[in-house]
């Protein structure tokens, strides 16, 4: 006895398995600074193709209250869901996690 499966049946088959492989991706920035602090996440969004971001400009206050000039790690973080609002809104919006690390203070050299 064979059986025949509509494409919709096949789709209802696969989607499990789809979802059971996706995963979330990241970018990854370092530099030669080392690390100072745990990592800080903000969530920014683009709208309209990336004619407009929310925010626009993301501040680091823990590093401008640490005195540290700059990072020293940032992550762009990407998973199913974000992926999964950006298709449904054909790009419309587009959330990301942003994750950071302020870089350690300089230590003070000799003597004052």
């Amino acid at each position: 006895m064979q059986h025949h499966y509509s494409s919709m049946g096949r789709l209802l088959l696969l989607a499990p398995a789809f979802l059971l492989m996706t995963s979330c991706y990241s970018y990854r920035i370092a530099t030669h600074a080392q690390p100072g602090s745990e990592f800080q996440t903000v969530t920014a969004h683009s709208f309209f193709w990336g004619l407009a971001q929310s925010p626009k400009e993301i501040a680091t206050p823990l590093c401008d209250s640490l005195n540290v000039n700059g990072v020293a790690l940032v992550q762009v973080k990407h998973n199913f869901g974000f992926a999964l609002i950006t298709v449904a809104t054909l790009g419309i919006w587009c959330p990301m996690k942003l994750e950071y690390k302020c870089s350690k203070p300089c230590q003070v050299t000799g003597h004052l």
